[in-house]
């Protein structure tokens, strides 16, 4: 049963290596876009080395013959240690990603607007063909519009097309101050739920935790056991079972 429990632990910690590395690639830090992909995969995956290592753990509980070593095991609860400060710093970033994301976005959509109103403004001031023309081609998408023979005077072609731009910018507006409302309405539930999935995690990896001096890890004074079984000398294992010889 060691030996099945040992092995299998090792596979769940493959497979997550495996899966958070394609997830990785190509690797563009700091940008919002590859933040949100890479803890979307960790938080998909992290179950799998956390249970991994606890498999790991029985498995040298039940034969201390088993591979990893009880030194090793050692670096193994002090990686997790790590893990669960890194679960922590996840929260906020994710969050970042998340929130840079929306204001990309609406970034964009200010530029485009932008651009047509600043089209609309050096419509309004136009008063021959040629800077109809160049007003018309600043539109997206009027380039094939202005090079079209006019089939009217400068004044009448100005007044249509303010008509027709007008209020496709104020709709623009409009949907643009809706789209962030919502934008921001819909992304509370999402970070609340992956915040909460992280502290999870990080609580689940704290309690493998380590200390070097043998002293419950920072984070687990933070969980504030009330078992003293769960404050351990170097080498303990879990509360109720043997501890594992150095």
């Amino acid at each position: 049963m060691a030996d099945v429990l040992q092995w299998v632990g090792y596979a769940l910690i493959l497979v997550f290596f495996a899966q958070v590395i394609s997830a990785l690639f190509p690797i563009a830090l700091l940008k919002p876009q590859w933040i949100a992909r890479a803890s979307a995969a960790l938080r998909g995956t992290a179950s799998l080395p956390l249970l991994g290592t606890v498999l790991i753990l029985l498995a040298n509980m039940i034969d201390g013959s088993v591979l990893p070593s009880s030194r090793q095991l050692v670096q193994f609860r002090r990686i997790a240690t790590i893990a669960a400060l890194g679960f922590l710093l996840l929260i906020p970033l994710q969050s970042f990603a998340t929130v840079r994301s929306i204001n990309s976005q609406a970034q964009e959509q200010q530029a485009e607007l932008n651009r047509v109103i600043a089209a609309a403004n050096q419509l309004q001031k136009a008063t021959t063909e040629q800077q109809l023309r160049d007003a018309i081609r600043s539109i997206p998408g009027g380039e094939q519009v202005a090079n079209r023979p006019l089939g009217a005077d400068v004044q009448t072609i100005k007044t249509a097309l303010l008509r027709r731009i007008e209020p496709s910018v104020k709709r623009a507006e409009n949907q643009l101050q809706q789209s962030k409302s919502q934008s921001l309405q819909n992304t509370i539930v999402p970070l609340f739920r992956d915040a909460l999935i992280c502290l999870a995690y990080a609580i689940g990896f704290a309690g493998m935790g380590h200390n070097p001096v043998g002293k419950p890890t920072p984070l687990r004074r933070l969980l504030k056991p009330r078992n003293p079984d769960l404050v351990k000398e170097m080498g303990a294992t879990w509360p109720g079972l043997p501890r594992i010889p150095n």
